[in-house]
């Protein structure tokens, strides 16, 4: 058994990857920048969703005692119709190389044949390949990996339109633990997960917290949509883009993340990571 996983410059897929790495399971990294972007020590190879001359290239690698890839961690790319690229690279992934199995990260909106990664899902049901779709909810790292970082580093301040809104951030590590299991167990797991973190917060708690962290004030800046949308795309958002990602503030501000459960402890067997923990972890990259 061999894992592949795509997105191998995000998030999850290299926290994935560190925990094939300490369980001796082989695996593959898979990106557009191949090994230039791999962490050191992780095998990569160069993939674009949107090339399919590089399909093929996962399925040529020679792993150590010649295991051939079993299982894929699905993460989407962004454009408009991510599911026309994965459904192909799906079908010749089971056809040409015999996988048995995928696990797709989606979100929290995600529902079978909706438009995007919901067809994706829909595609595993109408052909009957194991599966296990991840709807985690926003990501912890977030605030610690992406363009957030810096304005709280820079200018002390969290812009979002999402109100007062609560959500129930989750650490790309429990993410990750959960898609282990999926993609490891010996017995496929065939349904959908909605990962949420162990807490509701709203923006106005997250500063507040990461004001106690790190000893100064977090201000959180509440914009209303057009403002939003402005200000992603004024950091080089595309604009298709930066109205979904404010689309999705303004739903959680409307209260649709506004649920909790236990997933990722009965998956995992532990609890998933609370905010204060993360901001503790990460301190210093907002100092």
């Amino acid at each position: 058994m061999a894992i592949l996983l795509t997105g191998g410059t995000g998030k999850t897929s290299v926290r994935v990857a560190r925990l094939l790495q300490e369980a001796s399971i082989p695996f593959l990294l898979a990106s557009r920048r191949g090994g230039d972007a791999a962490p050191l020590g992780m095998p990569a190879t160069k993939f674009d969703w949107l090339d399919s001359s590089t399909w093929g290239k996962p399925f040529e690698h020679k792993f150590l005692n010649g295991e051939s890839i079993s299982a894929v961690y699905l993460m989407a790319p962004v454009v408009d119709d991510p599911e026309t690229s994965m459904n192909a690279f799906i079908d010749y992934a089971i056809k040409e190389h015999n996988v048995k199995r995928f696990v797709l990260v989606a979100g929290t909106s995600a529902q079978p044949g909706k438009s995007g990664v919901g067809k994706v899902w829909q595609h595993f049901l109408d052909t009957g390949i194991d599966y296990c779709v991840l709807c985690p909810t926003w990501f912890m790292e977030n605030f610690s990996e992406e363009a957030q970082r810096f304005v709280i580093q820079n200018q002390s301040k969290l812009y979002t339109a999402c109100g007062d809104g609560k959500i129930p951030f989750i650490s790309a590590s429990d993410i990750a633990a959960v898609a282990y299991r999926a993609l490891t167990d010996a017995k496929s797991h065939n349904t959908q997960y909605e990962l949420l973190g162990p807490e509701l917060l709203t923006y106005d708690e997250v500063a507040a917290k990461l004001s106690s962290c790190l000893g100064r004030k977090i201000e959180h800046v509440k914009l209303v949509e057009e403002q939003r949308v402005q200000g992603l795309m004024s950091h080089g958002l595309p604009e298709h883009y930066a109205k979904f990602l404010t689309a999705l503030e303004v739903s959680a501000a409307g209260g649709a993340e506004n649920r909790m459960n236990d997933t990722v402890e009965k998956v995992t067997g532990r609890p998933p990571k609370n905010f204060d923990t993360f901001a503790q972890e990460n301190k210093a990259v907002w100092q």
